[in-house]
């Protein structure tokens, strides 16, 4: 009894923390484009170096690829990326228009290191990425580096593509609010995925490929409008 209370003192603790963002209705443009996988044309394959681990992940074009869950054959995302923009005069998608840089942190360190650079030479981007070795988390540390006024004005968008039980279709997606910041949720069948970042996201959105999905938006006057 004792044990039981203390599971539901857990759980009401967890439910409290969280909420569901409306934002502004479900999305319209159902059911999306025909999905479609990225490349095969790999950089690299990473993993945690603890067996405990179950993700596995993979690197190509300068971004963040197939996360695999919770075995080596079963991807779960197609892709996920930046977009970055200073609002006005240009917007840059990383695997298409940045200069691209591949390299291990370390020779004995199961982490890759991306620096996707401005063609002009303004600003670079540069991303850690490499999997927890406890948990089913693929962690990315990302920071940008150039001309200070040029950064004071830009904006970067971290653009997700789920495909999960290895399917882009029937995939659903929704924004929560956990202890006070937003969260990107997908969910499909019995697998979840979360997308968080520990400065938080000053905005979210969530909706169906080539019709309502941030690239569109933001390509469309390089603003956030959906």
């Amino acid at each position: 009894m004792n044990l039981t209370r203390t599971r539901l003192r857990i759980m009401m603790d967890i439910s409290s923390n969280y909420r569901w963002i409306d934002g502004h209705g479900p999305a319209f443009g159902w059911p999306g484009s025909e999905p479609r996988w990225t490349s095969s044309e790999k950089d690299a394959v990473g993993t945690a170096y603890s067996t405990s681990s179950v993700v596995w992940y993979t690197i190509s074009h300068g971004i963040l690829n197939e996360i695999y869950y919770p075995t080596i054959d079963r991807p779960q995302t197609r892709d996920m990326e930046f977009l970055l923009t200073d609002g006005e005069t240009f917007i840059h998608e990383e695997k298409r228009d940045l200069k691209r840089k591949f390299e291990y942190i370390d020779s004995d360190a199961l982490a890759v290191r991306l620096t996707n650079s401005d063609p002009l030479g303004r600003y670079s981007l540069v991303k850690d990425i490499l999997a927890d070795p406890h948990h089913p988390v693929v962690l990315m540390r990302v920071r940008l580096e150039g001309d200070e006024e040029l950064l004071f004005r830009m904006k970067a968008y971290a653009l997700l593509a789920p495909h999960l039980e290895i399917g882009g279709a029937g995939n659903s997606g929704a924004m929560l609010d956990v202890a006070g910041r937003r969260v990107l949720l997908a969910w499909k069948k019995q697998v979840s995925l979360a997308m968080a970042a520990d400065c938080g996201f000053s905005r979210t959105s969530c909706g169906f490929v080539g019709h309502r999905d941030g690239w569109h938006d933001l390509m469309n006057n390089c603003r956030m409008d959906w």
